[in-house]
């Protein structure tokens, strides 16, 4: 099988930027994952997040999905990963290809709480739920949860299925 995520990281140079973060205990041992209610990966479970708007930086964006999605302000956090998304099948008025902005949250104001989009809930790190999650997350989200930071590039041949995929630990995400 011929490589092609090294064609679509060149044809789609330019991506969505999006957010995604996972609320960390203090003792590290849980993480708040989030039943995703409407839209996008509807019936998963995730991080919380999402588009950057336009003029809005990744920090401000981060910020205000939190608040939106589970109703808490984040005041602590810390970019993981950035990583790559891209959907050879997605049809081509839909733009599901982009570049994911990972961030663990240490501190934050509010407990959170269900919205419209997302029903969250604790569950301990040795014990994602990686069969209710997107199928990347199970190469990366533990590096990450460990103290890792990642860049990565995953191609899906559909919602389901990773054609394709690299990952790196680096020392600091941009």
């Amino acid at each position: 099988m011929a490589e092609r995520l090294p064609y679509y990281e060149q044809k789609y140079s330019r991506l969505r930027d999006v957010t995604l973060c996972y609320l960390v205990s203090g003792d590290g041992k849980k993480v708040l994952i989030a039943m995703k209610k409407r839209g996008f990966g509807k019936g998963k479970l995730n991080g919380i997040g999402g588009k950057v708007e336009s003029g809005e930086s990744i920090t401000d964006a981060l910020i205000r999905e939190t608040s939106e999605e589970i109703g808490t302000r984040l005041l602590e956090f810390e970019k993981v990963g950035m990583i790559n998304f891209y959907f050879e099948n997605s049809p081509p008025d839909k733009d599901f290809n982009q570049r994911v902005h990972v961030f663990l949250g240490r501190k934050w104001e509010g407990e959170p709480s269900e919205s419209e989009e997302m029903a969250p809930m604790w569950t301990d790190v040795s014990r994602l739920p990686l069969e209710k999650m997107w199928a990347d997350d199970e190469y990366w989200l533990p590096l990450v949860l460990s103290g890792k930071k990642i860049v990565a590039s995953f191609l899906f041949e559909n919602e389901e299925k990773i054609s394709e995929m690299k990952i790196e630990e680096v020392n600091v995400v941009e």
